[in-house]
């Protein structure tokens, strides 16, 4: 096998300042599942693997070498309204409330992370699709 088990081909790869606590951030909003975690001697994250519904999401603390980037993400959740509020109450930053646009079958909303990142969260009207 070229990949490990049940893993992505493709997955997003997010370095940042405070990786541990956008991690734990992450793991509330989305109840993401730590898969792996490798340390620098300095005890910070060296790489991490959130494995969230069925993605793996990698994460690694900002280096001199490798420095903090922002993105943006797309992630479609079973309740677009509920993950939205709880990103909001655990200290992410709003940007859109989750909206329905015509002829689109998605409801959207969107937030930035603790390190900035933008995230959309959708939840697709079967209906509509």
């Amino acid at each position: 096998m070229f990949k490990p088990k049940d893993y992505n081909s493709l997955s997003a790869y997010l370095i940042v300042d405070q990786a541990d606590d956008l991690v734990e951030q992450l793991k509330t909003i989305f109840e993401a599942v730590e898969l792996r975690r490798f340390l620098h001697e300095n005890g910070k994250i060296a790489h991490l693997e959130l494995k969230i519904d069925d993605t793996v999401l990698m994460i690694s603390n900002s280096t001199e070498q490798f420095a903090a980037t922002q993105t943006t993400l797309h992630l479609y959740v079973a309740d677009a309204f509920k993950t939205f509020n709880l990103a909001i109450a655990n200290g992410c930053t709003l940007v859109e409330e989750p909206t329905s646009r015509p002829n689109d079958p998605d409801l959207r909303g969107s937030f930035l992370d603790m390190s900035g990142n933008f995230w959309a969260v959708s939840t697709q009207n079967q209906e509509q699709s």
